[in-house]
């Protein structure tokens, strides 16, 4: 074997190795997970998510309010740290140990690019998964965890909804 060969196939060796220690010791190669962040909203008008164009009109007293669709459990609506075509949205209700113990809400297809959604409305693009119906209300002071995908870009956030008191209203 002569020099010249002998370095090139030192030098291929060398980057075949890095190349493997690389690909299973470090995350530079995988997507950096979605951040999210949930905030609780205990009023009864669905936020607008920046969306222009006339707000609704204030209830008048002989008008009954528009009731609040998970009865009496403040609304979440969740943040994430840039815009996404989402294709996957799951929520499950946790047990006591913190485990997965029943999914709640499940939407599939691919969404139009956002920053925010809100638990119970399905995203222009998505619909619930097969099988399964809308979003089941939330019970308040139970733990859930959202788990939403992107394409290869994932994420997750655990959270908890309040119950909303009459005064509130």
């Amino acid at each position: 074997m002569n020099p010249n060969r002998r370095t090139w196939t030192l030098l291929a060796l060398a980057l075949f190795l890095s190349g493997a220690y690389i690909f299973a010791f470090t995350d530079w190669l995988s997507p950096q997970p979605i951040e999210i962040a949930s905030q609780i909203r205990p009023v009864i008008q669905p936020p607008r998510f920046g969306r222009r164009g006339p707000k609704t009109a204030p209830q008048s007293p002989d008008k009954p309010a528009e009731a609040n669709p998970a009865g009496s459990v403040a609304r979440v609506t969740f943040s994430l740290d840039g815009r996404y075509r989402l294709t996957s949205v799951r929520v499950f209700a946790l047990n006591a140990q913190g485990e997965p113990s029943k999914k709640v809400w499940d939407l599939t297809g691919k969404s139009r690019e956002l920053n925010s959604l809100m638990y119970g409305m399905n995203p222009a693009g998505m619909t619930p998964a097969e099988g399964t119906d809308a979003a089941a209300p939330l019970e308040a002071e139970l733990a859930y965890i959202l788990e939403i995908r992107a394409g290869r870009r994932t994420g997750s956030h655990r959270f908890k909804t309040l119950a909303v008191t009459p005064s509130e209203n």
